[in-house]
């Protein structure tokens, strides 16, 4: 692995000048797993200033640092001991310290806190291992003031239990019941950035299942989530949960949603692969439950893929149709081409607007 020799690289150079550096956290899990995950962590007694001394810093906050280092980026953070929290989210100081031990006591879940050193030896002060054995999510310490600290662990705690498919500590449990309030400091963005890792995984089923049984469904704003069919992709997922001016999505997002919710209430329309881009059509092919490589054959083998295709010129229909019903007639003969019920010549379509355009004037 290309970025894990440049990162075993990068922990000998911070070495070099008297300190301690480790890889952390989700590479370290997934590698004794037997799982592949490119995203490496550091954590290093470093200080930032340090670390811009001797690195390409691209940004810094609350101590950890964004590094380019061969090319490749590594989010290193800083040893450190956090006090107080703003909103149960930030820490309010941050203080540097030259303990791995006790900046691991800070961290969420002992299955992420799990370290890998310069010469590739496991370093599990907290026994983390035991707990990927056991398939299992463990909070560091007590799990109430480690939500208080940081309300946005108690979704982590159920995307990692999700996506891992471990089952949750009971005091782990317990405290998110308690403590969900503090879901309500945390942005929707940030909420949905969670949900959509756990919608996307294939335990979605799971997932869903302990937002339930945690009673979380509520406070996060999203009560339909209870009845909604697990799609495939999130965004059909969203679609049926109406949080549209709620969660934060994208005009195209919104505008796509919409359109997905017609063809979610009408039976398979042709027409709705011959006028959506390709990415629309797959999510089509889902709602419908049609495979993807279906789905790209039929968009590859429609016999027209856009209204000049059709072999009629609109010069030709004005003899037939007034200008402000081409629009509408055209889109019938499309229809009418795209089911098969009219051949695409002239022949042909002058024949059909001959019997039909009663209707368009």
């Amino acid at each position: 692995m290309k970025k894990l020799e440049t990162a075993i690289l990068l922990l000998k150079e911070i070495e070099q000048h008297n300190q301690e550096a480790y890889i952390v956290g989700g590479f370290v899990r997934d590698l004794l797993r037997k799982k592949p995950n490119d995203d490496i962590d550091i954590c290093t007694s470093m200080t930032p200033n340090m670390l811009k001394k001797y690195f390409k810093v691209l940004k810094e906050n609350y101590g950890s640092s964004l590094v380019i280092y061969h090319d490749e980026i590594f989010e290193i953070t800083t040893f450190r001991k956090e006090v107080g929290n703003i909103l149960h989210r930030h820490p309010q100081k941050v203080h540097y310290i030259k303990s791995l031990q006790e900046d691991l006591q800070r961290r969420d879940f002992k299955i992420n806190a799990i370290c890998m050193n310069s010469k590739r030896e496991i370093i599990d002060p907290l026994n983390g291992q035991n707990d990927i054995i056991n398939r299992r999510i463990v909070c560091i310490g007590d799990a109430k003031k480690r939500f208080e600290e940081d309300s946005f662990r108690i979704l982590r705690a159920i995307r990692f239990a999700t996506t891992l498919n471990f089952t949750m500590d009971e005091k782990l449990k317990e405290a998110i019941i308690e403590k969900k309030h503090l879901l309500k400091n945390i942005s929707y963005q940030r909420k949905k950035e969670e949900l959509d890792k756990i919608f996307y995984s294939k335990n979605a089923s799971y997932g869903r299942k302990l937002l339930i049984d945690l009673d979380l469904l509520n406070i996060l704003e999203i009560p339909k989530l209870k009845d909604a069919i697990l799609y495939s992709h999130p965004l059909l997922i969203w679609m049926q949960l109406d949080v549209d001016a709620l969660y934060p999505f994208s005009k195209k997002e919104k505008k796509q949603m919409n359109y997905l919710r017609k063809c979610q209430k009408e039976t398979f329309q042709i027409y709705r692969i011959y006028e959506s881009d390709f990415n629309t059509c797959i999510l089509i092919g889902m709602l419908k439950g049609i495979e993807k490589e279906e789905i790209k054959i039929m968009k590859k083998n429609l016999p027209i893929h856009s209204r000049e295709d059709i072999n009629i010129t609109s010069q030709v229909l004005a003899k037939y149709i007034p200008n402000k019903k081409l629009s509408q007639c055209y889109k019938q003969i499309e229809k009418e081409i795209l089911r098969g019920h009219l051949k695409n010549n002239v022949k042909e379509i002058k024949k059909w607007v001959e019997s039909n355009h009663n209707f368009y004037t």
